[in-house]
């Protein structure tokens, strides 16, 4: 198999290891040589992990850079863990993962919550994060197509454990209709077997942790009429950022996009949008030659300084 298909796991030199940081546990993918400059990759909510989303764009990475891909709590290996794990909780546990990593200064390359998650990072900590690479990140909007509805949902007690419960009992034929779903744009999966396996050892995972479908990272964010944004921390990003957006997303608008851009150039001028065409929420997925081609020459110029360092209390 090509390299650039192998996915996350077959990647050459790779390294899984699970750290204890700040009440459990956090599952770090890594590879490439720890002398390169380091980029650190943090997946979406909801059924994703790291193997999942970055099942293209982790092995290309690899091949320059030191690359290192985390599951967030409740996702992947990371588990189990107790209590809230909301945007402050979320904030402290990836400080403390880039520390038990020697990464003092690192790129960050993150995907709707991942997104949001590196932009308050950056946003708090400028001195550690080097470039920002943002897929449609979440927190940009200041209100949901369907917020009272959704925040119905989240109030109705059990309701989104009866959901993870439910996707637990598709078959495998059912489970790549929901893949084949999340393609637009005539995409299709490099490897749908693969990503078969991996979102069904993230459904059975919540299914035997009894996790909500949504992540406490969106349930806090969302209340019955508007939605708490990060457009305050935005123009706070000192680091060149390269924004990305697939054409024919629904989950996050061109307008909000194109807010979000002006507002990083306050904080470094060296901010670009880029629209992939043919592809949706998941573009790193669904258009992986389209994105390296955005994201390589970005990540060349900018992740310089992201080398293994001192590391920061």
């Amino acid at each position: 198999m090509n390299a650039k298909h192998c996915g996350v796991e077959a990647t050459p030199g790779l390294t899984h290891r699970v750290v204890h940081v700040h009440g459990g546990p956090v599952s770090v993918y890594e590879a490439g040589s720890p002398d390169r400059q380091s980029v650190v990759l943090l997946h979406e909510a909801m059924c994703d992990e790291a193997r999942f989303i970055w099942d293209q764009l982790f092995p290309v990475l690899a091949e320059e850079f030191r690359v290192v891909a985390l599951d967030t709590p409740r996702h992947g290996r990371s588990r189990p863990w107790t209590g809230p794990l909301g945007r402050e909780r979320l904030v402290r546990i990836l400080h403390g993962t880039l520390d038990e990593a020697g990464l003092a200064r690192t790129a960050i390359v993150g995907l709707s919550m991942g997104g949001g998650l590196a932009i308050e990072f950056a946003a708090r900590y400028p001195q550690r994060v080097t470039c920002a690479v943002l897929f449609e990140p979440g927190g940009l909007a200041d209100r949901l197509d369907r917020q009272l509805l959704t925040w119905l949902y989240i109030k109705t007690p059990g309701l989104s454990r009866i959901i993870g419960r439910w996707y637990a009992t598709k078959t495998r034929a059912g489970l790549r209709d929901t893949l084949d779903s999340l393609y637009v744009g005539g995409a299709k999966p490099t490897d749908p077997e693969r990503l078969l396996d991996i979102l069904h050892d993230e459904i059975e995972g919540k299914r035997r942790y009894s996790e909500r479908d949504l992540d406490d990272w969106q349930i806090e964010a969302i209340g019955p009429r508007r939605t708490w944004t990060l457009l305050n921390d935005i123009p706070r990003l000192a680091c060149p950022t390269l924004w990305l957006r697939g054409a024919d997303s629904a989950v996050v608008k061109q307008d909000e996009m194109e807010r979000a851009l002006s507002l990083a150039t306050q904080g470094n001028p060296q901010a670009s949008l880029v629209v992939i065409p043919g592809a949706g929420h998941l573009l790193p997925l669904e258009r992986p030659a389209e994105v390296e081609a955005a994201v390589l020459p970005f990540l060349r110029e900018h992740a310089a300084g992201g080398r293994r360092g001192q590391r920061h209390g």
